[in-house]
């Protein structure tokens, strides 16, 4: 969900296009906004909950002036009696506070007490096997958690059991320094291959044929290359990654991945790091957020590390529908 200033900024914006002051919202066009309060709250970083809330819509000059619309029928779940007992649930979730705080979750739900069944659950070692030449072998099935350490854990694991040779690519980084900063001593390499952050592809990249990717750029969005896609290992150079995209209008199209440099943020690090490697990720496990807008038919959930945010957790059982 977005700060609320964002939505003032285009109310403003189509205002002064349309020349049409403030006497009409949005200049007078319709927007259709949609969104969920029981799921992610705008990020606000080292906020406190009161800054996270005031930051959210309702807190907007132009939210007395919408027309809230609620949607009552979830199109994502099946038609099932299991899953209309699960929506049931979802609902109760938010709605009874009876359910806030400790919540015990369905009889229906499979539980596993260790990592290794839940890997072996979703990840067969015969679905491994197949992934190597069967093209939707894997797809539509990913461990959702809630860490970005937790996940790659996950996937170092997977890609180990997974068979065929396996291609490791290291990353070269490069720190950006002001050119009127002062003089400091440089970053150990050693220091710069150990930073692992959500925006920049890891440092040592491990890759088999078969292998799951996420895409974490948009490279060519009419060519089905955008930020979130999935797609398969096909071939690997050493300079490119031959990949088949899994899912959506694009399924099966097959695509040429270069290495990039890709750079972090003002807010990531108290300097610029720029990163040379593959714009992509494996995607055995994904965090909740990277898995927003995925097309998940079985879904395994790491429940053993706490939700950090409001409505992660909510997130995350709305994924799990199968």
């Amino acid at each position: 969900m977005q700060h609320h200033a964002c939505f003032e900024a285009v109310n403003r914006t189509l205002n002064d296009v349309c020349n049409s002051g403030n006497q009409q919202l949005s200049g007078g066009i319709l927007i259709v906004l949609g969104g969920d309060f029981a799921q992610i709250l705008p990020i606000i970083r080292l906020g406190t909950r009161q800054s996270t809330v005031l930051a959210s819509i309702p807190h907007c000059s132009i939210w007395p002036h919408l027309h809230i619309l609620k949607l009552k029928t979830s199109i994502r779940m099946m038609a099932s009696e299991v899953n209309q007992v699960y929506l049931t649930f979802l609902h109760e979730m938010i709605t009874n506070p009876m359910h806030h705080g400790k919540l015990d979750l369905p009889a229906y739900i499979h539980w596993v007490s260790t990592v290794d069944e839940l890997c072996h659950h979703l990840y067969p070692q015969s679905f491994l096997h197949e992934a190597v030449t069967v093209h939707n072998s894997l797809a539509g099935r990913a461990i959702l958690a809630f860490r970005n350490d937790t996940i790659n854990d996950f996937n170092d694991e997977q890609v180990e059991m997974m068979p065929g040779v396996e291609h490791r690519f290291e990353a070269i980084n490069h720190v950006n320094v002001p050119e009127d900063a002062a003089v400091a001593e440089p970053f150990a390499v050693e220091y710069l291959q150990s930073i692992s952050l959500a925006s920049i592809p890891p440092s040592c990249l491990r890759l088999k044929i078969g292998a799951p990717l996420i895409l974490i750029r948009n490279l060519s969005p009419r060519q089905g290359l955008s930020n979130g896609t999935r797609m398969r290992v096909l071939g690997i150079w050493r300079t490119c990654l031959q990949v088949a995209i899994q899912g959506g209008t694009f399924d099966g199209k097959i695509c040429l991945l270069p290495q990039i440099k890709l750079t972090t943020s003002d807010e990531d690090l108290t300097f610029i790091l720029e990163r040379t490697q593959f714009p992509v990720r494996l995607c055995f496990a994904m965090t909740v957020n990277i898995s927003q807008g995925q097309s998940l038919d079985q879904v395994g959930l790491h429940l053993r590390s706490c939700a950090f945010s409001h409505g992660n957790f909510m997130l995350l059982l709305q994924e799990s529908h199968h």
